[in-house]
């Protein structure tokens, strides 16, 4: 998981830093239905990027969100 991401993840969205690997679930990570939408908020203003609730529910690790999010940036 890059940094940003973790960043992110623990200093904004205030999850536990010890439950963010790579192979975490969401669930497990600390993510629910306001997290998310936090999320996707904050990566529109810090990247630009449009993720969707259904986007963000759809990664099932914390690898496959930072995959995801990674590859949205590159498209811009």
């Amino acid at each position: 998981m890059t940094g940003d991401l973790t960043r992110i993840l623990t200093d904004d969205l205030k999850l536990p830093a010890d439950r963010l690997t790579d192979d975490t679930s969401l669930d497990h990570a600390g993510f629910d239905s306001l997290t998310i939408v936090e999320l996707s908020v904050l990566l529109t203003n810090r990247y630009g990027i449009n993720l969707s609730d259904s986007d963000i529910k759809d990664a099932a690790t914390l690898g496959q969100l930072d995959l995801l999010i990674a590859t949205k940036r590159s498209e811009r």
